[in-house]
């Protein structure tokens, strides 16, 4: 079996207290024993440590003892998980080897997986399933508490006459049928689409016309803002005409722009011209500064000459002196004394031919002079020339800028601007007309869709395989009178021989919900579908103890059939029947099952909870 798990012991821990426990092994276990030795607290223990809110009755044995813990082993890997619970609430606290322990919260939580639902969910390959849970289709994830009231029948909901799909709460019917149906076909609703509540569709509706409402003041506030218009079509044909307006604008602008090219052209060229004769002028300007400053150097020149050529003269006319050295006439001086140099009279002739040659070039700098001076004279007259026409032309085009291109430009942008609010104010009419028909629409009372929901209940097709496998166990067990076991679809129950389960006595109710969780149980292992793979019945077989009016004249083999059939037929999984007889370990049949026997005195096992030897 992939799927399920099976359980393996149950104990009850406490500080200073020996452990209270029972070990279950696959297939039949059986617990019997006379009253108040503790069996059907162990099917509460079982059903605390698997999530349930309800914690085991608070019975005087259990004083001291704190926790409970249960030992499971998934049917897939054989992986052994213990589940421990404190006995005041809380989480459930997970272990298992090769894996670090882990809390689980105990109440089921949509899309958390550290919960002990969706934990044994996986286990049994349910995980993922989801439940119908009203008429209009609406799911929620499954639960397995919603399994564990199929797996777990304690000594009360056994003798029932309510169906074993139903509660008996009437908002749980419709999840309750589904879960039935979802063990019975493996398939789930999670592919229903749900029906809208009519609350919420109302409440959607009219949140709708508010919005529409609030969007309709707020476009024409907006187009109020842009100025007045008229209806939209009337402001579409006005868009047109803007737009033809603007293509003839654009037309005139670009034949006044073009008439300007010509000028254009005839300032680029004197602009042009400007600028070279402006260019010579300059460098003209600059040699005539540079010729004066040469002019200044010839003079300088000349006039250092002419002093020069006065002090040649002026020397040549001092008479001879004594030697400066030794006081000796020229005739008696040493020859080291005396040193070559020019006479005087040769320093006057040097610099009079000096001062002749810079007395030319002095002649020619001023001829260049003169005529550099004339060429700048000419060039500025030129340089005047061109100004004049270029403040002729550029006023000619101010002209005719101002006159026709300037006109269509300025025209041509109240033209654009005319039609970026003639657009706006079309989309406002649009939005305002898309809104007003919305709006309309949303006030109009709503149609109801029908829309297919398929039933929540289990139909007696769905459950033929099924009432099959109940009338298989019930011919088994030598149930008397059968004939045909069949489904209820009103009732949710199996109606054997003609006759509805409700309608016997408590003693064949007990014994026929028995046979309906077991064939539960034997349906998914032969199918090999989803299921946790185990039951749990407390007192199944109450008829032969305390039978009602008319039960008496039962066959009484019919308890030797049952332990026989659910021994054979579930070796596969497992069974664990509580008893409140001791005459079970009578029958031979039993030997080969895990019988857990309570005596209630101290011969043997006097009960779950070990009785401390002070108090014997």
């Amino acid at each position: 079996m992939k799927f399920g798990f099976a359980l393996r012991r149950i104990a009850l821990l406490g500080p200073a207290k020996p452990p209270a426990e029972v070990k279950f092994t696959r297939g039949l276990n059986v617990i019997a024993g006379p009253s108040d030795s503790g069996k059907s607290f162990i099917a509460q223990c079982i059903d605390y440590a698997l999530g349930s809110s309800s914690a085991p009755k608070d019975i005087p044995e259990a004083a001291g003892y704190t926790s409970v813990v249960l030992e499971i082993e998934a049917n897939g890997d054989g992986r052994v998980y213990s589940l421990e619970r404190s006995l005041r609430g809380g989480g459930v606290l997970c272990k298992t080897n090769g894996q670090p322990d882990r809390v689980l919260a105990a109440k089921h939580k949509q899309g958390k997986e550290d919960t002990v639902s969706q934990f044994l969910l996986n286990l049994s390959g349910l995980g993922t399933k989801k439940v119908r849970t009203n008429e209009r289709g609406e799911t929620r994830p499954l639960s397995f508490r919603d399994i564990a009231r199929l797996v777990i029948i304690d000594e009360e909901t056994v003798i029932k006459d309510d169906s074993p799909v139903l509660s008996g709460q009437v908002v749980n019917k419709t999840a309750e049928s589904g879960v039935f149906r979802l063990l019975l076909t493996g398939t789930d609703d999670s592919s229903i689409i749900a029906e809208e509540d009519p609350k919420v569709a109302v409440g959607r509706q009219t949140g709708r016309v508010e919005l529409l409402e609030s969007l309709l003041k707020m476009a024409r506030e907006r187009l109020a803002g842009l100025g007045e218009f008229s209806t939209l079509a009337e402001e579409r044909d006005r868009l047109i005409r803007v737009e033809d307006s603007i293509q003839r604008t654009l037309v005139e602008r670009n034949a006044a722009q073009a008439s300007l090219v010509p000028l254009q052209t005839k300032r680029g060229s004197t602009w042009a011209a400007l600028k070279a004769v402006e260019s010579k002028l300059a460098v003209l300007s600059e040699l005539q500064t540079r010729f004066e400053l040469l002019e200044q150097q010839y003079k300088s020149d000349l006039q250092r000459l002419e002093a020069i050529a006065e002090a040649g003269v002026r020397l040549d006319q001092i008479k001879e002196e004594r030697c400066p050295v030794c006081g000796a006439l020229a005739e008696h001086q040493h020859h080291t004394h005396p040193k070559s140099s020019p006479a005087p009279a040769d320093v006057f002739y040097a610099c009079k031919a000096e001062a002749a040659k810079t007395a030319r070039l002095l002649q020619d700098l001023r001829v260049t002079q003169a005529a550099n001076a004339d060429d700048i004279k000419r060039f500025d007259a030129a340089r005047d020339i061109h100004r004049a026409e270029l403040e002729a032309i550029s006023f000619e085009l101010k002209g005719l800028m101002e006159g026709n291109v300037d006109v269509a430009s300025k025209k041509l942008d109240e033209l654009r601007v005319r039609r970026e609010t003639s657009r706006a104010a079309i989309e406002h009419l649009e939005r305002i007309e898309e809104l007003a028909i919305l709006l309309d629409e949303a006030k109009k009372p709503k149609r109801k869709q029908k829309v297919e929901v398929p039933d929540a209940g289990v139909s007696t097709a769905q459950a033929d395989s099924f009432s099959r496998h109940v009338e298989a166990l019930l011919k088994a067990w030598n149930f008397p009178e059968l004939d045909r076991v069949s489904f209820s679809e009103s009732d949710q129950d199996v109606v054997i021989s003609g006759r509805a389960r409700k309608t016997h006595g408590k003693g064949v109710r007990a014994i026929t919900r028995a046979a309906f969780n077991l064939a539960l149980l034997g349906l998914c292992v032969d199918d090999d579908r989803p299921f946790p793979n185990f039951v749990v019945i407390d007192s199944p077989l109450l008829v032969y103890e305390e039978p009602d009016a008319g039960e008496s004249s039962f066959p009484q083999d019919i308890k030797k059939r049952f332990w026989e059939s659910v021994r054979s037929s579930f070796s596969d999984s497992q069974v664990i029947i509580i008893e409140n007889s001791n005459q079970v370990i009578e029958d031979d049949l039993l030997r080969a099952a895990n019988v857990i026997l309570f005596t209630g005195n101290d011969q043997g096992r006097r009960g779950f909870i070990p009785v401390p030897l002070d108090a014997k």
